[in-house]
């Protein structure tokens, strides 16, 4: 099997992991306070910083700014012993993550605020809350002010690009929100218009 090459250089990077086939990643609150705590102590390790973060119900993103080479052993380091704990607490035995990660170097500080909003929207796309803010299990709150849950998060780089202004990154979230809807609803109608030449 072709071993995946992971970008390790220094910079911003969205990461994602997922469980194994559709196992859920987090069963109960316990599972995320867990995994949350192992973020700060990865963090606080390998020199991370956290600019966002959302757990799903099968699988999780990050948003954080690493050192570089660092962001492979923290990845290491946080599913090991998010995964051990995890099989302890609910019996389980087997490999828990589907795979080691994957992630997506930001390259460019244009790109920042497109993928903040695709982590911290995944939520409301996936129906589990009206607005980003509204889930519990994301740091988005606590960047907007709006909560203290989570004090490691420092989302000053996503900030610095809409003027440091919490209320305009909550503009910006709900435009990019209704301009999603919007260019849904036209690809439903496009294929509404289609469907008697194709499949009802």
């Amino acid at each position: 099997m072709t071993k995946v090459i992971r970008d390790a250089h220094a910079g911003v990077h969205h990461v994602w992991v997922g469980a194994t086939g559709n196992e859920p990643y987090f069963i109960d609150e316990l599972d995320r306070m867990m995994w949350v705590r192992g973020l700060v102590q990865t963090a606080d390790k390998h020199g991370l910083t956290c600019l966002a973060f959302c757990q799903m119900t099968t699988h999780m993103h990050l948003l954080v700014n690493a050192p570089e080479g660092a962001l492979s052993s923290a990845m290491k380091q946080l599913n090991f012993d998010y995964s051990r704990r995890f099989n302890v607490r609910h019996d389980r035995l087997g490999q828990f993550v589907r795979r080691r990660y994957g992630n997506r170097r930001v390259e460019r500080a244009a790109d920042l605020l497109g993928v903040f909003a695709y982590v911290v929207l995944n939520p409301v796309k996936a129906g589990m809350c009206p607005r980003g803010e509204d889930w519990r299990w994301s740091s988005l709150a606590s960047t907007l002010g709006l909560t203290n849950d989570f004090p490691f998060v420092d989302a000053s780089l996503v900030l610095a690009e809409v003027g440091g202004s919490a209320a305009r990154l909550q503009t910006f979230l709900g435009a990019r929100w209704r301009d999603h809807l919007s260019k849904a609803a036209t690809s439903d109608c496009l294929t509404t218009r289609r469907a008697p030449w194709g499949r009802a």
